[in-house]
């Protein structure tokens, strides 16, 4: 007969546990304790590897608008945020949303920003003839800014963010429907100089200021009551922003367009354009052989300057042209990233300088002069509004 199983081997049904077995020798303990630190192990694991992850940015085929607001601290905000975004002439709602996933496809999408006081919008081109490559955006947003509160502007500087590129910045320009910060306002925002393309991660930091905080200190007689108030900050009927607005360059379509034809065809540029034909300068920027770069003062710059103290005589030819030669680089044409990465950190024109770079300042400076609108390119240079105009050292007589 083949060998059977010997009684009292265990085989047939469980032995006894000896009581006196340690905790750490028994298998039923052990296994849960093993379930146990693999779960920790599991969490742990997934912390480590999900917290090490960058900000979200746009895929290859998508473009992402992310937007933070807090207040004049940095304290995130919770409120809601509408963008709206509008593609190519024939297939401008031909487009999907990402984020929010719930949006419409070609209409306008709403969102909160939630406790983190972020939210982020991204979309792609849906229809069968809008490539990736080419389909460019027009991009606005709309926020409520509560009573009492003011609203962030005239300009906000926003970061762009390509794949293999270095970031640069984009102005959004504020727009309020009513300011007035006794009501709600409904606040615009716009980017005048900037259409999205697929890649491209734009992040904006909108900031508000809170609402005046007071103090009331009450004396009481039977007759009558006396209030006196006193505010910490400034009374908000005097916070309504400056009338500065990111001034509209339009390059025109020809791709040999030089600086004095974009100049030319930008009517947010005319001041700029009437004292370069006073002194005979155009030449100088239509040359399609010359490298350029080029501080271009808004109109309001140029106005705010004839009207000042001192100011220079605009209608001098000669202190003109010397004012202009201040503004310009004649051998290269840098970029605004180019530009704040400078060693020393400073912008040498024609006409005796050089300007001082501020990279540091919030937004930076050139001169003093903050860059309202950066990197407007041409065939023979490139092109930056500034909110100021640079004076040269000495002025001809």
């Amino acid at each position: 007969m083949p060998p059977g199983r010997p009684p009292g081997t265990g085989f047939d049904e469980p032995a006894a546990e000896d009581p006196s077995t340690p905790w750490y020798k028994k298998p039923g303990p052990l296994f849960a304790l093993l379930v146990v630190l693999l779960a920790i192990g599991g969490a742990v694991a997934w912390l480590f590897l999900s917290g090490g992850d960058d900000e979200p940015v746009a895929s290859p085929e998508s473009s992402l608008l992310a937007i933070e607001v807090t207040d004049e601290t940095g304290a995130p905000l919770d409120t809601g945020v509408i963008v709206g975004v509008n593609g190519p002439t024939g297939s401008e709602f031909d487009y999907t949303w990402l984020q929010p996933v719930s949006a419409v496809p070609g209409e306008a999408a709403g969102a909160s920003t939630g406790s983190g006081g972020r939210v982020e919008f991204e979309w792609q081109p849906a229809g069968a003839d809008s490539d990736p490559t080419t389909w460019a955006a027009t991009v606005s947003a709309v926020q409520v800014v509560p009573a009492g509160w003011t609203p962030p502007g005239p300009i906000v500087d926003c970061v762009l963010s390509r794949a293999d590129t270095q970031d640069s910045v984009v102005s959004m320009a504020v727009e309020v429907d009513v300011p007035d910060p006794a009501v709600d306002q409904i606040v615009n925002y716009t980017f005048p100089n900037h259409q999205f393309l697929a890649g491209d991660t734009v992040t904006c930091r909108l900031s508000s200021i809170r609402p005046v905080e007071t103090s009331t200190t009450t004396t009481s007689t039977i007759e009558a009551t006396t209030t006196t108030t006193t505010t910490t900050v400034a009374d908000t009927t005097t916070t309504e922003a400056p009338a500065t607005t990111v001034p509209v360059v339009t390059v025109p379509p020809q791709p040999e367009a030089t600086l004095w034809d974009v100049i030319d065809n930008s009517p947010d540029l005319s001041e700029l354009k009437a004292l370069i034909q006073l002194a005979g300068l155009q030449d100088v920027l239509s040359d399609p052989n010359a490298t350029l770069t080029l501080l271009a003062p808004s109109n309001q710059a140029i106005t705010t300057a004839a009207g000042g103290v001192g100011a220079p005589d605009f209608s001098n030819p000669a202190i003109v042209e010397s004012v202009l030669l201040t503004h310009v680089h004649t051998t290269r044409s840098l970029l605004i990233t180019q530009l704040l990465a400078l060693d020393p950190p400073e912008f040498v024109v024609s006409n005796p300088g050089p300007h001082a770079i501020d990279a540091a300042a919030n937004p930076p400076t050139i001169g003093g002069a903050r860059v309202l609108v950066a990197d407007v390119e041409a065939s023979n240079g490139v092109l930056h509004v500034i909110d100021r105009v640079l004076l040269p050292l000495e002025l001809p007589e």
